[in-house]
C-alpha cells in the first residue's frame, strides 16, 4: 500500500495487478491472456506433471503466469519430446480483459453511504471501473441489508451495478460483515457461499472437540466470509477476527479460524476444479515487521502482531501457495499503510499497519 494521496501500479504473480487506488484499499485485477510465445517444456506422456513444472518455471520467471497454456505434441518425429504452447486465451490472436478486483474495510456501509452517496460512483471513476467489490465491516443487520438492496438504485446511482450479497452478523449487532458487489455485466457469477465451505467442518484440520466447534459456528454467524465463484476466477472475501484486547480470541484465532479458512479455500479449489484463487479482506495482522511503523519488539504482544499470527500467515501462504501480491512486488517497502490507531496522531505520523492483503494462487 502506498502513502495516503497516491497512486500505484505494479504487475505480480498469478496474472494479477495491483492497482493502489487510495489508502486502506487495494484493487486486483486478474488478467487471463498474454502474448503468444513458444516455451519449450518436456512433460510425462500422462501430462500429470503439468502443473509441477508450470509452477516451477513460473517461479523462476521463465514465462508469465498470465498467459494460457495447451500442450500440443510435436509433428516433426525425429524430436519427440512435447511442447508447451503459450497461447492468448481468445482464437485469433485475441486478449481478454483483466478481471478488476476492488477490496475496503468500509467500517460501517450505512455511515459510508450516508456521508457519501456517490461513493459507488466515485470509486469507478478513480478506478477507471471495476468488475467486483468487496467490503469488509459493513456492520449491517439483515434488514438493513435487504433495505439496501431494495434501495440499490438510490446508493449506486450513476454507478455500474449488477448485484450485491451481504453477509451480516447474526451473532451481534452492528459488528463485522462483508459483503460482495457486482459492477459488469459481462462476469457471470456462478455460485455464491457464505460463510463456509459446506464440507468445511469435515475436512477441518482441528480437533473436533465442544469448545473448538462453538468457537467455528460462532465465526460462521459474524458474517466474516463470502466467495464467488465466477467464470475465470474465485474471489474470496474475508473479515479476519481481532485477536482483541488482551489477546482474549488468539487462541480462537489460531486454532479455528486459521484451519477452518484453510480447509474452506482446498474446499473452494476442488469444487472448482482448481480455478484460480483471489482471497481478499482485511486480515488483522501486519505479516512482517516492514509492514509495521515500528515498536516490534512491544507489538509482539498485541494483536495483529504476535508471533502465532504472524507464522499463521505465513503457513497460509505456503500450505495453500498464495502469494501476497504486494510484497511479491515490493519486497522491502516501508511506510506502506492501510490502517492508523485514532490514537497519537497516529495518521498524520505515518504510524501505520499493513493488515488489508490481495493474496492470489500461484
Amino acid at each position: 500500500m502506498v502513502g495516503a494521496g497516491s497512486t500505484g501500479r505494479v504487475v505480480v504473480v498469478a496474472g494479477a495487478t495491483v492497482v493502489v487506488v487510495s489508502v486502506g484499499m487495494v484493487v486486483v485485477e486478474v488478467t487471463s491472456g498474454g502474448d503468444s510465445k513458444l516455451v519449450p517444456a518436456p512433460l510425462h506422456a500422462d501430462n500429470k506433471n503439468i502443473n509441477t513444472q508450470l509452477g516451477a518455471a513460473i517461479r523462476a520467471k521463465e514465462i508469465d503466469k498470465g498467459t494460457h497454456f495447451v500442450n500440443r505434441f510435436p509433428s516433426d518425429e525425429s524430436n519427440p519430446k512435447e511442447e508447451l504452447i503459450c497461447v492468448p486465451p481468445e482464437e485469433g490472436g485475441g486478449k481478454k480483459k483483466p478481471l478488476k478486483l476492488l477490496s475496503w474495510n468500509v467500517n460501517g456501509l450505512r455511515s459510508t453511504i450516508a456521508n457519501r452517496p456517490s461513493f459507488l460512483a466515485d470509486l469507478e471513476n478513480a478506478t477507471n471501473g471495476f468488475d467486483v467489490l468487496a467490503l469488509q465491516e459493513t456492520k449491517l443487520q439483515e434488514s438493513h441489508a435487504m433495505k439496501l438492496k431494495a434501495d440499490a438504485e438510490e446508493w449506486t446511482k450513476n454507478a455500474q451495478f449488477e448485484e450485491v450479497v451481504f453477509s451480516c452478523s447474526k451473532a451481534r449487532k452492528g459488528y463485522s460483515g462483508v459483503a460482495l458487489i457486482l459492477a459488469n455485466p459481462r462476469v457471470k457469477v456462478l455460485k455464491t457461499i457464505e460463510g463456509f465451505h459446506e464440507k468445511c467442518l469435515d475436512v477441518v484440520g482441528f480437533e473436533k472437540t465442544e469448545e473448538n466447534v462453538a468457537a467455528f459456528e460462532l465465526f460462521n454467524r459474524e458474517g466474516r466470509l463470502v466467495t464467488w465463484a465466477l467464470e475465470t476466477a474465485v474471489v474470496i472475501n474475508a473479515y479476519v477476527p481481532n485477536s482483541g484486547e488482551g489477546l482474549k480470541r488468539l487462541r480462537e484465532r489460531i486454532e479455528v479460524w486459521e484451519p477452518a479458512m484453510k480447509a474452506h479455500v482446498e474446499c473452494v479449489k476442488k469444487e472448482m476444479k482448481n480455478k484460480p484463487i483471489v482471497w481478499l479482506g482485511d486480515f488483522n495482522v501486519a505479516h512482517e515487521k516492514n509492514d509495521l511503523w515500528g515498536n516490534w519488539t512491544q507489538n509482539e504482544s498485541s494483536a495483529g502482531f504476535t508471533q502465532q499470527e504472524r507464522r499463521a500467515f505465513s503457513k497460509q501462504l505456503e500450505d495453500l501457495r498464495l502469494t501476497d501480491s504486494f510484497r511479491y512486488k515490493h519486497p522491502t517497502a516501508k511506510d506502506t499503510f492501510t490502517y492508523w490507531s485514532y490514537r497519537a496522531k497516529s495518521r498524520e505520523r505515518n504510524r501505520g499497519w499493513r493488515i488489508d492483503y490481495a493474496l492470489v494462487s500461484e
